[in-house]
């Protein structure tokens, strides 16, 4: 089974987070794609996720009765887009180097 990822959108439990996982499925009669949303328990033992982080659920064994997965941290999405201003090795581009130098 492919791992799931979703949203947290309950942390008030002490080291549990409600995790939403939103799937596309065919409709039964219609075959038009469907989003279908299903709520986990997920362990978090830290509380370190809060409202609105992405977080991946791992398999694992059964924490109490209804929780079978650990919540753990998605990279971010941005974080392409951050390693691209900086360039591959977290320098500055030249281009950026050169406009920050004054005109002698």
């Amino acid at each position: 089974m492919k791992s799931m990822q979703g949203r947290v959108v309950c942390a008030t439990n002490d080291k549990t987070v409600a995790v939403e996982v939103v799937r596309l499925a065919p409709h039964p009669k219609y075959k038009r794609r469907v989003r279908k949303k299903k709520k986990f328990q997920a362990h978090d033992p830290d509380n370190q996720f809060r409202v609105g982080d992405y977080v991946q659920l791992e398999k694992s064994r059964p924490i109490s009765k209804t929780k079978t997965f650990i919540a753990v941290a998605v990279p971010s999405r941005n974080g392409k887009q951050e390693k691209e201003e900086a360039g591959e090795l977290g320098i500055p581009l030249e281009s950026k180097q050169t406009q920050e130098q004054p005109q002698a």
